[in-house]
């Protein structure tokens, strides 16, 4: 079963990681100054957090469940806000909804959509490790 659980959390570890860097190439094509100076900021600190946290599920290392949990919801949360609701503070979102939309097409939000649904897999996938591991007395 452990090995079954790594081999989920490798998986969805690479659609997570897929899904970031399509809407990295997103963010790139729309040109860096459609977003606020925050929220490039903020998406390059995600970024060093997804990486740790990949690299951690695919050497199966012990506490990859627990990066799994904490950068895939963490990521899911900040990414809604950021680009699925109104906006409430214009520096720290790039609303897709209430605009300004800058260069914002179908394909943005494809990737934004991509990697909220891979971030939400990603931190299921670990918190059912952890559940596994609890109940089988490894923690």
């Amino acid at each position: 079963r452990n090995n079954v659980s790594s081999q989920r959390l490798t998986f969805t570890a690479l659609a997570f990681a897929a899904g970031f860097g399509l809407h990295g190439i997103d963010h790139m094509r729309r040109g860096m100054s459609a977003s606020p100076t925050a929220v490039v900021i903020g998406g390059t600190v995600q970024g060093v957090f997804v990486v740790i946290a990949f690299l951690l599920a695919i050497r199966r290392h012990r506490r990859a469940p627990e990066a799994a949990v904490a950068v895939g919801f963490g990521s899911a949360a900040l990414f809604t806000y950021a680009h699925l609701l109104p906006t409430f503070l214009p520096a720290l979102q790039d609303s897709f909804v209430s605009g300004p939309r800058i260069n914002v097409t179908w394909f943005s939000w494809l990737t934004a959509v991509a990697e909220i649904g891979t971030g939400l897999l990603f931190g299921f996938t670990g918190l059912r490790s952890v559940r596994r591991r609890t109940e089988a007395g490894l923690i």
